[in-house]
């Protein structure tokens, strides 16, 4: 049996992929644009690790891919351009994000793949949401990575209801982990913690009091792992509404750990701007929790603690 992760050296991608390595006994196919191999240092020579470099927007390149492989039994679509890309290069976002998506749904269709988790976002979401957003609010996404998100869903749900294609998508909240790197709308909450973490000075790029909600990424990849052998999914869609942090409770949990923590804040106003929207949009995670038994393992004091221990102690995720 095969399992297949887009975007396999990414942020979520690579910590998923080692997941997948030491707790089941599957081959792993590392399906990505840019290889990053530190991310993937400590399984990358695995003889059950497949890295295969590749666009997931090109057909033909995705396609004789998928003929290559038999028995993949998974497909997880993390492959994706993040903001700011997204906004800036409206064409690649459209390629990549939306026909990208297409292409996997296309081939898990063509070559019997029986299911598809996708990784979405709440940025389908725009800050006129009726509150507290669940699975059924309106879909109003204000930037084009939620555009692509959204599109990729609707997708989904039409390979899932008319050609038989098990699609489950995942709406999470901010991620965060040690080694995650980009530019992000909510990578501020990252940085808080990861520099301080190697010895350096933080720059927050939104003020003190911007929340947001915060999933570790060892809780969502523990889930996402037993998405795979889950054998009843009743819906294709869930939301994880993640645990709300102001940027000054992490930087107090930061400093709890590393009490000369140099943390500075230099907002950037557009960004501060669109972060006040979704602050707004307070959600419930009723359906995950009673359809897939979904609870997060780490307390926000929690997850600093460890994440600080990882950079610490493993070259892998210093950046």
């Amino acid at each position: 049996m095969v399992i297949m992760v887009t975007g396999g050296t990414g942020f979520i991608g690579s910590f998923l992929a080692k997941e997948l390595i030491n707790s089941t006994s599957e081959e792993v196919i590392l399906y990505d644009f840019i290889i990053n191999e530190k991310r993937i240092a400590s399984i990358k020579d695995n003889p059950r690790v497949i890295i295969i470099k590749g666009d997931v927007s090109n057909w033909a390149e995705v396609n004789s891919q998928f003929e290559k492989f038999d028995e993949i039994a998974t497909i997880y679509h993390f492959g994706s351009l993040m903001p700011p890309l997204t906004e800036s290069e409206l064409t690649n976002a459209f390629n990549v994000n939306i026909q990208g998506t297409f292409n996997i749904l296309e081939c898990a269709r063509l070559f019997n793949i029986p299911q598809v988790i996708y990784s979405s976002s709440g940025a389908i979401y725009g800050p006129e949401v009726e509150l507290p957003v669940t699975e059924h609010s309106y879909r109003d996404p204000w930037t084009m990575y939620g555009v692509g998100k959204v599109c990729s869903e609707v997708l989904g749900s039409f390979y899932h209801r008319r050609k038989g294609v098990k699609f489950t998508s995942i709406r999470f909240p901010a991620l965060i982990g040690p080694g995650r790197t980009g530019k992000g709308m909510t990578i501020f909450a990252n940085n808080i913690i990861q520099y301080p973490a190697q010895g350096e000075k933080a720059i927050c790029n939104v003020e003190e009091d911007i929340a947001v909600p915060l999933i570790y990424i060892k809780d969502s990849i523990k889930f996402l792992v037993g998405l795979h052998n889950h054998e009843d999914i009743p819906e294709h869609t869930y939301n994880i509404d993640g645990v709300w942090v102001e940027a000054k409770e992490l930087a107090s949990f930061v400093r709890q750990e590393i009490p000369d923590a140099l943390i500075e804040y230099d907002p950037d106003d557009e960004l501060t701007f669109m972060l006040r929207s979704w602050s707004m949009m307070k959600g419930e995670s009723n359906a995950i929790l009673d359809d897939l038994g979904y609870t997060p393992s780490y307390t926000p004091e929690e997850m600093v603690k460890d994440f600080i221990a990882e950079v610490r102690t493993n070259d892998e995720y210093k950046i």
